[in-house]
């Protein structure tokens, strides 16, 4: 996947503008490798929690800024070399 992503920081949660957030683009892109729909849906969180993201369902990245500003970027850098979901998938569960 040759599209890289801005770094994203720990306030990109609470912000509220016209510029969009890295962060909505990673998960936009999570959900297209992994189908969209549902599937895609599925596909993001599993793929948040094995880059490490802690939260359920009800809890807000804002909530746990650096939790999630750690596992979006480890996503971010991640995306760089994968083309397909399966390869992101064994990029994110090496050590």
């Amino acid at each position: 996947m040759a599209k890289e992503f801005t770094e994203v920081q720990q306030d990109d949660f609470m912000k509220f503008g016209a510029e969009r957030p890295s962060y909505l683009d990673i998960e936009d892109e999570l959900m297209k490798l992994g189908g969209h729909g549902v599937a895609g849906n599925n596909f993001k969180k599993e793929t948040l929690k094995l880059a490490g993201w802690t939260g359920g369902a009800l809890t807000t990245y804002a909530s746990r800024a650096v939790v999630a500003k750690d596992a979006f970027n480890r996503i971010r850098v991640a995306l760089i070399k994968a083309s397909t979901a399966e390869e992101l998938t064994a990029l994110l569960t090496k050590k």
